[in-house]
């Protein structure tokens, strides 16, 4: 492979890690777990073909460094959203929300109970506890009273205010 090409190849999959870490960080994102999937071997195959064009190219213009950084970010993040998925996945089979839903009348509705951790207050953590909050909270059906949404909020992100 000439360096042209090499360059170009090693271009393109530098356009697929930024645009897979676009993918991550939209606010307004939901995710899927086949699309986290298919990200996340479409992240392996890009991996590939940037090592490929790299190691065509002299050693003293290699990239690798700093497009490995990228990339086991991007790759840790794309594994920790695909963990809470399954984690909500779990949620939802051990909670009685499906099966309230049919009962609900609007003048009267009652939360059911929500089992998930506490927010730990590291910014970390807080995609992946907003993302399970809002699967959660408020995209349950005909939630009536909004307040106590954010009440269920304080009460999981103030922990530290209490001691």
């Amino acid at each position: 492979m000439d360096a042209e090409t090499a360059t170009v190849l090693r271009g393109r999959a530098k356009a697929a890690l930024t645009r897979t870490k676009y993918f991550i960080d939209k606010d307004d994102q939901t995710f899927d777990k086949n699309d986290i999937r298919n990200k996340l071997e479409k992240l392996e195959l890009t991996y590939t073909e940037f090592d490929k064009a790299d190691a065509a190219l002299p050693i003293e213009s290699s990239e690798m460094k700093e497009f490995e950084t990228k990339y086991y970010e991007t790759k840790a993040k794309l594994q920790n959203i695909l963990e809470n998925l399954s984690m909500r996945t779990n949620v939802y089979a051990n909670s009685d929300v499906f099966e309230n839903v049919s009962n609900i009348q609007s003048s009267n509705f009652k939360l059911p109970k929500i089992n998930i951790e506490r927010f730990s207050s590291d910014y970390k953590d807080w995609p992946s506890f907003k993302d399970l909050y809002i699967s959660l909270v408020h995209v349950i059906i005909c939630v009536y009273q909004t307040y106590k949404n954010f009440n269920i909020l304080e009460v999981y992100c103030c922990q530290n205010q209490q001691t």
